[in-house]
């Protein structure tokens, strides 16, 4: 963090992150804090790999309910960061 505009940026996820962290499907935020040099962001472990990795894992195949069961969680955050004036511009598996 070296000019005005990168430590605001970080301050405004900060804030995004707490306001996103009362859904079921999205990582846990505990806390925040920072000193001259760093920003400290206290996460939810999680634990189990990235979608991309589940999916080519499994040879790019998924049954229709196992698609179905991920998507609605996925659309449900969605709706959700949407309900908080929250777009994510950069989604991907």
């Amino acid at each position: 963090m070296t000019t005005p505009i990168s430590i605001e940026d970080v301050r405004r996820e900060v804030k995004i992150l707490k306001a996103l962290s009362n859904h079921n499907n999205l990582v846990k935020f505990y806390d925040a804090c920072e000193d001259a040099l760093n920003v400290y962001v206290v996460m939810e472990l999680c634990e189990g790999g990235e979608l991309l990795e589940r999916i080519l894992s499994r040879g790019g195949r998924y049954s229709k309910e196992d698609a179905k069961a991920i998507v609605i969680q996925i659309l449900s955050v969605i709706t959700f960061c949407h309900l908080q004036g929250v777009v994510h511009r950069d989604l991907k598996p």
